[in-house]
């Protein structure tokens, strides 16, 4: 068969090429930035993100070869044409004599066949008015393949079209198809199918958007691969090849059935890109959902049960066709995961992904850019002027059956049988509220989460995942409300006054000029995009190095800054895999302050918390491990100091001796010092606390063993002569000791309620030398998050004299 590439396939491949080079961008990325928050939403997240980078790459594989069959141009041998249509009990009369009137209009020579379920006497008496042959059958097996097959046995065409009763076609529908069977090994020639209701109502809008891209580029490009689809209407095929198969294939998707099996035949399939009849489309939220129910439960059943004994026999992108194809339908189960996902993680304040929101945005950016300029420029090959624009409806609606698609493939696996019933066609004017209960549900989840959200915990993964849960919302509310025809046809009568109807212009105008815009200079803002996400993703990773060093060097010398840092009394009770991420479900909390937490302070048990070690580094904020030095062996200290040598990250380490002499005390402090720099370990913070003012001169261990120094303030301690809570004798001691002049001070605090902020700028103007605060953690219901934007640092050692 001739075919021939149609204009603007060679800025879509370099457009494809441009998306492919993002996409591996971002999949690098994220691959290596060791993501992995609380395993079992990662995973599914993950899912979800996989499954549309998937779907994203099989509308590309179809937009690079999009091409139209090219008719033959030598003397057209004569066919004989069979032109069959159905009807069924209860379909309205006026749509099957429609159709009837017709067929009969088709100006190449042809047989109308009407088969007729029903064996109604006035569908009888019409065929016999138009001439058309009427056939019924008593034995009702196998749906509409049975039915078509029934009216086979008596038609003698060697080619046969088979319409449905909703679909008119135009008179010179066989002028277009015929031709292409001057080929041999062509089995059957579809054409598109376009629709003339969609204004009946939203749903009927959206319904027939989900047709545009389908019937435009991606059947232009299955026709260069033999791996056309066959559609229950418009469909011309070869009687040989159907009788070389055993008849139209039976099955609730009987189109695709008989595809799959004509293609394993070894028969060519032909698409021609030309509207040559009009159908309705479903109307009603009620008629789309019984529709999509039948097509999911048959995809679903066909990928199982059909495709793998067929496999073998076709080409390897057949099967790449039939194995890809039924997973549209899996978008029910993707939409649950996407709606579950914010819900189980604003409910239980843990978070799928632990990484960098801003790098996230940066590195997704141009993927997604660059994808929707690829589905901008795909527009150019919609079939008509009118299908060209987002496609809201369209997406809407798909979303909102999302149970409807799971219901489809939960009933495949458990083998529920559900009855073939023609679509219904006729309109519905009421509102449709109880079809719509499963979307109401997932709306009001989504809204109850959000609102527990905000007073447990509101840190910024918790604000992300209550903007996904509130967008989620947002589209199901949307979708709910398309079935709500009383409701809809009063606002869209609103839509259409002033000043409104102005509105809704020009926003059309915008999108219009928008769509226009970015088809025209698609290469130019692709390149343009991944350039500039480029040279920002370079700058950032050089502010990272240096942040970095920045990051490391205030706890080398205190800074020119108070940090602030938080107390946690619990952690996990055991050391995890080396790749964890996090050992416990929940994050970190910190008091509310106007300042991140740049120190944790952490007690260590028995094992070293290394998995909320690497949580708080990757947070940006620097651990303060408390450590009773009574509870480890001193035979374990030695693989203490190398696990912490192995974390390649700043350690703020606070030993906290049994009570001993003063002698004893400054040799045991000094004897581990001296041990872990025997084993190299050069990313520890030494801070000391004496333990009392008095002591301070007695048992300071020597200004080579200490780098910080600690002192409490005491919450009973209000005399107004004791300065900040008492810490201005632990001062006087300080100042009275020459070696301590140079070392930071760390101030612990006591009570949790106190204003940390205006502490914080107190100390700062009061007391020099306090470089850090660290405050007791918020067990309120107004406690936040640590933020938990990860850092991407390399290692930083620090080396002390």
């Amino acid at each position: 068969m001739l075919v021939k590439q149609v204009a603007g396939v060679g800025q879509m491949r370099v457009l494809v090429g441009l998306g492919l080079v993002s996409l591996v961008y971002f999949v690098v990325w994220f691959a290596s930035s060791d993501p992995i928050g609380y395993a079992p939403l990662f995973w599914l997240l993950t899912v979800s993100l996989g499954f549309k980078m998937l779907r994203m790459l099989h509308e590309w594989y179809h937009y690079v070869n999009v091409t139209e069959p090219l008719p033959p141009t030598e003397h057209l041998p004569a066919f004989t044409v069979d032109v069959l249509t159905t009807a069924c009990p209860g379909e309205p009369y006026a749509m099957i004599v429609q159709t009837l009137e017709a067929m009969q209009a088709i100006t190449y020579p042809h047989t109308s066949y009407l088969c007729d379920e029903g064996d109604d006497p006035y569908l009888r008496a019409v065929c016999q008015q138009l001439g058309v042959v009427h056939v019924t059958r008593k034995q009702k097996v196998n749906a509409k393949a049975g039915n078509i097959n029934n009216a086979l046995q008596q038609a003698t065409g060697e080619l046969c079209v088979v319409l449905d009763p909703d679909h008119v076609p135009t008179p010179d529908f066989l002028d277009y198809v015929v031709p292409y069977f001057t080929n041999a090994s062509v089995g059957y020639v579809q054409v598109v199918q376009a629709y003339g209701n969609q204004k009946d109502s939203l749903v009927a809008l959206g319904a027939a958007e989900q047709t545009y891209h389908f019937y435009g580029p991606l059947m232009m490009g299955m026709n260069s691969y033999n791996t056309t689809q066959a559609i229950g209407a418009n469909c011309t095929f070869r009687r040989a090849a159907l009788d070389s198969i055993g008849g139209h294939a039976a099955g609730l998707t009987e189109d695709m059935h008989t595809a799959m099996r004509l293609h394993a035949a070894g028969w060519q399939s032909v698409y021609v890109p030309r509207v040559l009849s009009r159908g309705l489309v479903p109307s009603t939220l009620g008629a789309f959902y019984a529709q999509q129910l039948k097509w999911a439960r048959g995809a679903f059943e066909l990928l199982f049960e059909v495709y793998p004994r067929l496999v073998g026999r076709l080409s390897w992108r057949q099967r790449l066709h039939y194995l890809t194809l039924p997973l549209y339908f899996l978008s029910g189960l993707i939409t649950l995961i996407d709606l579950a996902v914010p819900i189980a993680s604003l409910g239980l304040s843990v978070y799928p992904w632990h990484i960098s929101l801003a790098a996230f945005a940066l590195h997704l950016m141009p993927l997604l850019g660059i994808s929707l300029l690829i589905r901008y420029k795909a527009q150019a090959w919609l079939r008509e002027p009118h299908e060209t624009g987002l496609h809201l409806a369209g997406g809407i609606l798909r979303v909102g059956t999302w149970w409807i698609y799971l219901l489809g493939f939960v009933y495949t696996i458990f083998r529920v049988r559900v009855p073939y019933i023609p679509t219904p066609k006729e309109g519905n004017t009421r509102n449709e509220f109880r079809i719509a209960l499963p979307n109401i549900m997932a709306i009001l989840l989504c809204a109850v989460a959000v609102k527990y959200a905000g007073r447990a915990d509101w840190s910024p993964y918790s604000r992300l995942m209550a903007f996904l849960a509130t967008c989620n919302a947002g589209i199901l509310l949307a979708a709910v409300g398309m079935g709500q025809h009383t409701w809809m046809r009063t606002l869209t009568t609103d839509l259409q006054s002033q000043p409104l109807r102005g509105i809704v212009q020009a926003f059309r105008r915008a999108v219009t000029e928008l769509t226009t815009r970015a088809q025209t200079r698609g290469v130019s803002l692709a390149i343009g995009s991944l350039a500039v996400v480029g040279c920002v993703d370079a700058a950032l990773f050089i502010q990272a190095q240096s942040a970095e060093f920045a990051l490391a060097s205030w706890l080398l010398d205190g800074g020119d800054s108070v940090r602030v840092g938080t107390q946690h009394l619990t952690l996990s009770t055991a050391e995890p895999a080396p790749d964890a991420f996090f050992s416990g479900q929940r994050l970190l909390l910190r008091g509310s302050t106007d300042q991140a937490a740049s120190v944790s302070a952490l007690p260590m048990m028995a094992t070293l918390p290394k998995a909320d070690i690497i949580a708080l580094h990757r947070q940006g904020v620097t651990p303060l491990l408390n450590w009773q030095v009574a509870a480890l062996p001193v035979s374990k200290r030695q693989q203490l100091a190398q696990a912490i040598h192995n974390l390649h990250q700043p350690i703020m380490l606070q030993p906290i001796f049994p009570a001993l002499s003063a002698p004893a005390y400054r040799k045991a402090w000094q004897e581990m010092v001296r041990e872990f720099k025997a084993n190299q370990v050069t990313n520890v913070v030494w801070v000391w606390m004496p333990p009392s003012a008095a002591a301070v001169q007695s048992y300071f261990p020597g200004k080579d063993y200490v780098d910080w120094v600690a002192a409490p303030y005491k919450d009973a301690d209000t005399s107004p002569t004791e300065s900040l809570g008492g810490y201005s004798s632990y001062r006087h001691e300080f100042a009275m000791a020459l070696a301590l002049h140079d070392k930071p001070v760390l101030l612990l605090v006591n009570n949790a309620m106190m204003d940390a902020q205006q502490l914080v700028h107190r100390i700062g103007r009061e007391y020099p030398e306090v470089k850090a605060v660290i405050f007791p953690a918020r067990h309120r219901p107004n406690a936040v998050s640590l933020r938990t934007n990860k850092r991407v640092n390399r290692a930083v050692m620090l080396s002390h004299n």
